[in-house]
């Protein structure tokens, strides 16, 4: 058995083990397919399309759990130990404020199945957030010793969506990624984009994304194990979204 798939194998044991019982009929998730793989400003594929999956379950009490696992690609392709592969599961309870608010409470796990920048990379990251009905969250979020770097990383969101015709949503979102022990910066990241659900299991995505940097890394100025992901500015991302 390849490293991979021991990799994903044991994944898969984790996410069982998070999986609450009994349920295992109750559960939805999608298949994306990406220009980019665009996370808080930076690329985690070099600029390169990606596949993603993920899966999800809600319980009536308000607890929900799931499992995503994406292709990822970053600037240390001379590196033979390189990850390629992203699972991320994750566990969290959701709770009614009001008829129009709730608030949410989530652990995330980033699992690769290899290093990153010659490096261990696997980390956690621990999320608030407030809904104000289905069209406005807050969410801030920290991520303890991110990428196993010695860097407490902090994440600030706001995203807004709204249904302009019965198949067609306007969403948009702002961020502050407060990295600068990670990145050397900390700094605002943004999108604006439409999705159009053509059949209740097709959509398609389009959207604009930016980031404010005024010097944005560069890979020959880094030595082999410093993180140096690929900052994304004046992008366009595509996708195509395959939900059951």
């Amino acid at each position: 058995m390849t490293s991979t798939s021991t990799f994903l194998l044991r994944a898969a044991c984790l996410f069982l083990a998070i999986w609450p019982q009994g349920v295992l009929a109750e559960w939805h998730g999608d298949l994306k397919f990406l220009t980019d793989y665009i996370y808080r400003g930076y690329s985690k594929s070099r600029g390169h399309p990606v596949a993603q999956a993920h899966v999800d379950y809600q319980g009536n009490a308000g607890w929900f759990a799931g499992l995503g696992v994406s292709q990822v690609r970053f600037d240390d392709q001379i590196d033979r130990e390189r990850a390629e592969i992203e699972v991320t599961p994750y566990l969290g309870w959701s709770l009614p404020l009001s008829s129009d608010w709730r608030a949410e409470f989530s652990v995330s796990g980033y699992l690769y199945d290899g290093k990153i920048f010659g490096r261990n990379p696997d980390y956690a990251e621990i999320y608030a957030s407030l809904h104000y009905r289905d069209w406005l969250s807050v969410r801030a979020s920290i991520a303890p010793d991110a990428y196993q770097r010695g860097a407490d990383v902090l994440n600030y969101e706001l995203s807004y969506r709204r249904d302009l015709w019965d198949n067609l949503q306007f969403s948009s979102g702002l961020g502050y990624h407060q990295a600068g022990a990670l990145l050397g910066h900390d700094y605002f990241y943004w999108n604006a984009g439409l999705s159009w659900f053509a059949t209740s299991y097709l959509a398609i995505d389009l959207r604009y994304v930016d980031v404010d940097l005024s010097s944005p890394h560069e890979a020959e100025d880094h030595p082999p194990d410093q993180f140096y992901p690929r900052q994304q500015d004046h992008n366009y991302l595509f996708s195509i979204i395959l939900g059951f």
